[in-house]
């Protein structure tokens, strides 16, 4: 599938006037749930309401200058990532790759998923700066499809903010945005009395590092009910991860740009990255 069909879709352009309505009106998306960290409650009348009331604690140390840098608000991530996204662009077009390994383990300690993706970046050694380029010009092709990405692409929600933060208009897809999604898109369905949930809008989640043992019935990010169900981000099918990537970037793009909202009024580069902190907000817990 490819990006304009994708937003031809009548059932897509449907749930986008859907989601608009409860973008920023009081009280149009109610949700509420117990943060561990920190112990508190959490909730918001708004997705917009969820973007501002953003909290991501963090701690990763500088690439260049081995400093530790910490923050927890919308703003000091968003310091962070620019820092971050500029050195990784930088190492990449002069194919530093020391410069460029830093970076990658720098982004992924600011997500809290280093463990087990230094490997990977390890993995790539030197030819950490081509793949990233080719990655890239994979991803803005505008296609969507889990057979046109195999197993060269790694994909899993530490990648995932390496990927974010060296191309446009390309979200940090995690377990808890997809969550998201698939909570607001069961919503939808539910309003809609709709059979199924639609192919476009089938959008996959993932469990939270406490919740691993889990079964996937009873876990609080899974968004799915008896009737509407939705998949669940595993390893082994990077391809899929991809694939909800993609589509994701297209649906988010797309609602920022082209719905009338107080996302309006934030700088068109800042837009997407604050409807996909809402969303990763929403996510934490969803049943």
């Amino acid at each position: 599938m490819k990006r304009d069909d994708f937003l031809r879709s009548n059932l897509v352009k449907s749930f986008i006037d859907w989601i608009s309505d409860r973008l920023d009106k009081p009280d149009s998306f109610i949700h509420v749930f117990d943060l561990k960290k920190p112990v508190k409650r959490w909730e918001c009348s708004s997705i917009y309401s969820a973007f501002e009331n953003y909290s991501w604690a963090f701690t990763y140390k500088d690439p260049l200058s081995g400093m530790k840098v910490t923050g927890s608000s919308f703003n000091d991530s968003l310091e962070s990532l620019a820092k971050l996204s500029k050195g990784l662009i930088n190492s990449i077009e002069v194919s530093n790759t020391e410069v460029c390994r830093n970076h990658c383990l720098s982004i992924l300690d600011w997500g809290g998923v280093l463990r087990g993706n230094d490997k990977k970046i390890d993995t790539l050694g030197a030819g950490i700066c081509s793949y990233l380029e080719s990655t890239r010009s994979r991803f803005i092709s505008d296609i969507s499809s889990e057979s046109y990405y195999n197993e060269r692409v790694i994909m899993n929600s530490g990648f995932t903010k390496i990927y974010s933060l060296c191309m446009d208009d390309f979200i940090i897809y995690d377990g808890r945005v997809g969550a998201a999604l698939g909570l607001l898109v069961r919503k939808y369905c539910e309003d809609n009395a709709l059979n199924e949930v639609p192919v476009e809008l089938v959008f996959a989640w993932g469990k939270g590092r406490e919740s691993t043992y889990i079964s996937s019935s009873q876990n609080k990010r899974n968004p799915g009910s008896v009737k509407y169900s939705f998949p669940e981000l595993m390893y082994k099918n990077p391809e899929r991860h991809t694939e909800n990537n993609i589509r994701a970037n297209w649906l988010l793009s797309e609602i920022v740009n082209n719905t009338n909202s107080k996302f309006n009024d934030l700088d068109k580069k800042v837009r997407m990255r604050a409807l996909e902190s809402a969303l990763f907000m929403i996510g934490y817990k969803v049943v």
